[in-house]
C-alpha cells in the first residue's frame, strides 16, 4: 500500500487559509452554528472568521494531491449539534455532538475498490502510475462520501469560547478539528501503514474531551464558573 503515501501528504503540509471576514456573532451558539453553515459551504475563509484560536489540520486554496477536493466532500457533511454552553465572563465551554463521515471507512473502501479494478490491468502487464491511482482513489473517496449511505460516525466533544470585543470565539484543538474533518488523521495514518483493517464501529457515538475543560457552579452573579486546565 506504500503507493497511497502520497495522497493524502498535503493535508497536513499545506498552510491554513486564515483570511480577514466578518464576526458577527454576539453568542457562542451564533458563532457555533455560522461556523457549521460556512463549513457546509467550504467558505473557509467565512468559518474561520468565527475561530479565535487554530491547532488541526491545514489547508489552502489549491488542490494538491487532491487536498482540496477531500476536504469539501468532508466538510459538506458536518453536523454539529449544541448540547450544553457554560460561559463565565469572557469564556466559555460547548459540548457538542459532530456528525460527519467516517474517513475512516471511506479511505479503506475507496482503496480496497480501486485496487481490485486495476487487478486485471495489472495481470496483463499493464503499467499504472502512481499519479493514474492516486487520482482514481481521490475521485472514489469523494464520490463515496457524497453518498447517503456513506459511512458517517458521530461523536460528543467539547471546545473552548472567547469573547472578544462582543463577538464569540470557538477555539479549535488538533483532537477537535480531527473529529469534524471524519477523523482524517487517523485515515492519513491508515493510508501511511497500508492497514485499512483495523476501524472504530460507528454505530455507537464516541465521546471525546477535544477541549480540557472542567465546568463548576458559583460564578460572579450566579453564573456558572469555567476552568480551563492546561
Amino acid at each position: 500500500m506504500k503507493q497511497w503515501k502520497a495522497v493524502i501528504a498535503a493535508l497536513v503540509a499545506a498552510a491554513l487559509l486564515m483570511l480577514t471576514a466578518c464576526n458577527d456573532a454576539v453568542t457562542p451558539e451564533q458563532a457555533i452554528k455560522s461556523f457549521n453553515v460556512k463549513m457546509n459551504d467550504c467558505n473557509y475563509k467565512g468559518a474561520f472568521a468565527y475561530v479565535s484560536e487554530y491547532d488541526g489540520l491545514s489547508f489552502d486554496k489549491g488542490d494538491q494531491d487532491g487536498t482540496r477536493k477531500i476536504v469539501d466532500a468532508v466538510s459538506r457533511t458536518l453536523e454539529i449539534t449544541i448540547l450544553d454552553i457554560q460561559t463565565s465572563g469572557a469564556t466559555g465551554a460547548a459540548r457538542l455532538n459532530v456528525k460527519t463521515v467516517d474517513l475512516r471507512r471511506i479511505y479503506g473502501e475507496a482503496a480496497a475498490k480501486v485496487t481490485n479494478g486495476y487487478v486485471d490491468d495489472v495481470l496483463k502487464g499493464a503499467k499504472i502510475s502512481a499519479e493514474e491511482m492516486r487520482e482514481a482513489l481521490v475521485s472514489e473517496i469523494v464520490r463515496e462520501s457524497a453518498t447517503n449511505d456513506a459511512d458517517r460516525v458521530e461523536t460528543e466533544c467539547q471546545v473552548n469560547l472567547r469573547r472578544e470585543k462582543d463577538h464569540w470565539y470557538i477555539i479549535l484543538d488538533s483532537t477537535s478539528f480531527n473529529i469534524m474533518m471524519g477523523y482524517i488523521n487517523e485515515a492519513n495514518a491508515m493510508v501511511e501503514n497500508g492497514d485499512f483493517s483495523s476501524v472504530t464501529p460507528t454505530n455507537t457515538p464516541a465521546q471525546v474531551s477535544g477541549s480540557d475543560v472542567s465546568s463548576e457552579t458559583g460564578g460572579e452573579n450566579g453564573e456558572s464558573s469555567v476552568t480551563f486546565n492546561d
